[in-house]
This record gives structure tokens, sequence and C-alpha cells, in this order.
């Protein structure tokens, strides 16, 4: 991981492990969908930990959606480029959780 060119976007180099999708994902509660381009990279460290990468696209662009998938193929290296406002960890394997004591106030 290493700041981007814009400060305020976090980039990532990795290797696909799948062929991207186009998806369709809710917006609201109305039932209005933007397309998202969808796919995993393992990213280029030691542990080559697995990133989710989706991209959201403007309404009514799923078929621009579906060709940027098509171009992304399993086993291509991409650079993906994300505000770090949005990223979400997720510890699939957790060995332990304790919880911490809140403390009284004086």
């Amino acid at each position: 991981m290493k700041p981007a060119t814009n400060a305020a976007l976090l980039e990532y180099t990795g290797t696909l492990v799948q062929a991207a999708q186009a998806r369709a994902q809710v917006l609201d509660a109305e039932g209005h969908t933007v397309p998202v381009l969808c796919f995993d990279i393992a990213l280029d460290n030691t542990l080559h930990n697995l990133m989710h990468v989706e991209q959201p696209f403007p309404l009514d662009h799923f078929p621009q959606a579906q060709a940027r998938a098509h171009q992304l193929k399993k086993g291509m290296r991409v650079t993906v480029q994300a505000p770090p406002i949005d990223l979400r960890l997720i510890a699939r394997n957790t060995a332990h959780i304790h919880i911490i004591p809140q403390q009284k106030a004086a």
C-alpha cells in the first residue's frame, strides 16, 4: 500500500484471482440500482492478502461496466486507487476476541 499521487486516494497493486464481473448494486430503499464492476486481487505483499474491489458506474451505464469487466481477466496485474473512507477490513479467521473493560467515570 502506498499513497497515490492524489493524496485522497490509496493505491494497491495485485493480481486478479478471477475474471471481473459487472453486477447491479441497490442504491436506495426504492430499489434503484447502479452498475458496479467487481473483482478480487491478491495484493503484492508478503501475505498476498485478497482485496475485493468495487467500482460503481453511473446509472444506466451497465453496458460500459460489462465491457470493462470483459477486459479484466484472471491473472492480470492491476493497480487500483480508492479513497480510505470506504475501505473495509474483514478478519475471517479470528483466533481470539478480548473484551476491554470500561473504566468507571470518576
